[in-house]
């Protein structure tokens, strides 16, 4: 049956491409966040389905579509070149060569699919579209994964979803920096999407939603996710008009929620204070160290997935004794093949300082597309707050996920791409009506409609 449904999903897509080419890209970036080939236990299995939708929204868009005059920029060119890197590195000198070339299968088409993305989100009405295809997609994983936590069915590594897998959204600490990174766009939609008006009944899906990303990031039992709320509440705080109401609910909630807290959640987070007693901050600090020494050696890195040469010893202390009289000791553990568990990291180890250096500009290009974007001004106050809230929002939730991203290996993973297509698709789309406003008070509101030399607004 699920496979039945998943299958109907993905025909819809084709079908409604048809009328709106944009649709197919709309598929792709569903099946890049809710990977329905993982879902299915028959036909669907492991099939190349974002190949298929990324090779039809290409199709689509130079077939169908109204094109748009578009520049490439600075950061997508930067994406493209970070790809070229990978794809010399992994070829060239990798140095665990199945697992290098297997990541580099999905790593390439998420990234060039990313810098394409733009051309096609040429309207208001198509980037709230793929806004709200990343959230829902999202949603239906922390809504299952948070009903699951409800019944009692959280804990670190133990929490289900849709289906269990350990990789993409379906990764405790990965779903939770996600989802809490996508709340201010939830937000976004709720107040200026265009798509569907605000009543009672989007107020309450709006909020579902934003529980259920809260309740996941609880039930994964991820220090990523304390880390990454705490940035989302100080941001959100930061950009509130009513900061000391929105200080003043906070504190109610923690009051309210943190004795409803179950203990295994509060424990886990407690080991923050005492990481030299615990075994996996422990070993991401040996981890991060062993890169150090690695790229030291190796300046153009290892290649994707060289985490697994490594062999660590781990120092970690041990408190013996009763509370009274108690004493430390420390005691050195060995362990192998442990993962980076930090973005920054993961690209310094496996693409070197070449590869590091394109990354941290990708990031702060795309912080500065947003701050831009949230200071734009088209000549029509209306419009404007469209553009500058979404720029506000998209602020947050990049240095969210960049935050969370310091405790979890996502550099690769497609929402910070995403999220960076739409900003600079926004950008384009505010330039556009800049000029077509300007033109329109100097020839007439003929221009709108494609005179004087100016093109006509593609369609939704």
């Amino acid at each position: 049956m699920r496979d039945i449904v998943l299958l109907g999903l993905i025909l819809a897509f084709v079908a409604a491409s048809f009328r709106r080419p944009y649709f197919m890209a709309l598929g792709y970036i569903w099946v890049d966040f809710l990977q329905p080939q993982k879902l299915t236990y028959s036909f669907l299995s492991g099939a190349s389905i974002a190949l298929f939708m990324a090779i039809g929204a290409f199709a689509f868009y130079i077939l169908r579509d109204e094109k748009q005059r578009i520049r490439i920029g600075t950061a997508q060119v930067l994406v493209v070149l970070l790809v070229l890197y990978a794809t010399v590195s992994t070829f060239g000198w990798a140095v665990v060569t199945d697992h290098a070339a297997e990541k580099w299968d999905w790593v390439w088409k998420g990234l060039l699919f990313s810098v394409f993305l733009p051309w096609v989100l040429t309207t208001r009405r198509r980037v709230e579209a793929a806004a709200f295809v990343m959230v829902l997609s999202t949603a239906a994983i922390t809504i299952s994964g948070g009903i699951k936590t409800l019944l009692g069915g959280g804990g670190y590594g133990n929490v289900s979803f849709l289906v269990v897998s350990n990789t993409g959204l379906y990764e405790g600490s990965t779903l939770a920096t996600v989802a809490l990174s996508l709340i201010p766009i939830t937000l976004w939609l709720y107040r200026r999407n265009t798509i569907i008006k605000r009543n009672n009944l989007t107020f309450l899906a709006t909020a579902g939603i934003i529980f259920s990303m809260l309740l996941v990031t609880i039930g994964a039992e991820a220090r990523t996710g304390l880390v990454a709320g705490a940035v989302l509440i100080i941001l959100l705080w930061w950009i509130s008009k009513r900061k000391l109401v929105f200080a003043a609910l906070i504190a109610a909630v923690a009051v309210v929620a943190i004795p409803l807290l179950p203990t295994s959640f509060t424990d886990r987070m407690a080991t923050i204070k005492s990481f030299d007693e615990d075994a996996s901050a422990s070993t991401r600090l040996a981890v991060w160290g062993w890169t150090l020494d690695y790229v030291a050696e190796h300046p153009l890195g290892g290649g994707f997935g060289v985490y697994r040469i490594n062999r660590l010893d781990i120092d970690m202390q041990r408190r013996e004794g009763d509370a009274d009289n108690q004493a430390v000791r420390t005691v050195t553990v060995q362990d192998n093949s442990r993962a980076f568990h930090n973005s920054y990291f993961e690209v310094l180890g496996e693409l070197g300082y070449p590869g590091l250096a394109i990354y941290l500009a990708i990031v702060a290009l795309t912080l500065q597309a947003a701050w831009k974007l949230r200071k734009i001004s088209t000549g029509d106050p209306d419009r404007d707050i469209w553009f500058r809230d979404l720029g506000t929002m998209m602020l947050v939730s990049i240095l969210v996920y960049m935050s969370g991203s310091m405790f979890v290996g996502i550099a690769f993973q497609p929402p910070f791409y995403d999220l960076l297509a739409i900003t600079i698709a926004a950008t384009h789309i505010a330039r556009r009506e800049r000029l077509a406003i300007r033109d329109e008070e100097k020839f007439g509101p003929r221009v709108r409609a494609g005179g004087m030399g100016s093109p006509a607004p593609a369609k939704a």
